[in-house]
C-alpha cells in the first residue's frame, strides 16, 4: 500500500496513559467539591515527596478519605519530570495510595 499510493506509515503517537483503573474515573467526587490548583511539584523545587503527599492530601480535603480518588487527582499536583514519570507507569500498576507512594518515593 505504501508503494501503491505513495503513503508513509504515521509515527507511533504517545498516548496519555493512567497507571490507575479506569473505574476509578467513574468515582464521584464529594458533593460540593471542588477541585482544586494543588501545589504544584517539580522536583526542581526545595520540597522532598513526602513533603509533597502530605501537603497534597491535605489539600484533597473530603476526597482524601477515597483512595481512588486520591490516585486519580494525583497527577493534577504533577509537572515536568515527575508528571512523566506518572504518565509512563504500567497500567493498573497503581491500585492503592501506598503503591504509588512506593514508586514515588523511589
Amino acid at each position: 500500500m505504501k508503494n501503491q499510493f505513495s503513503l508513509k506509515p504515521k509515527e507511533p503517537t504517545f498516548m496519555y496513559r493512567k497507571p490507575y483503573p479506569e473505574a476509578y474515573d467513574q468515582i464521584a467526587l464529594p458533593s460540593q467539591y471542588r477541585v482544586l490548583d494543588f501545589i504544584m511539584f517539580s522536583g526542581q523545587e526545595n520540597k522532598t515527596t513526602v513533603e509533597h503527599i502530605s501537603r497534597f492530601l491535605i489539600q484533597c480535603g473530603d476526597a482524601s478519605e477515597v483512595d481512588a480518588l486520591r490516585i486519580r487527582l494525583f497527577s493534577l499536583s504533577l509537572s515536568g519530570s515527575p508528571f512523566v514519570w506518572f504518565i509512563s507507569l504500567p497500567p493498573n500498576s497503581i491500585i492503592i495510595l501506598a503503591n504509588l507512594e512506593k514508586q514515588f518515593h523511589k
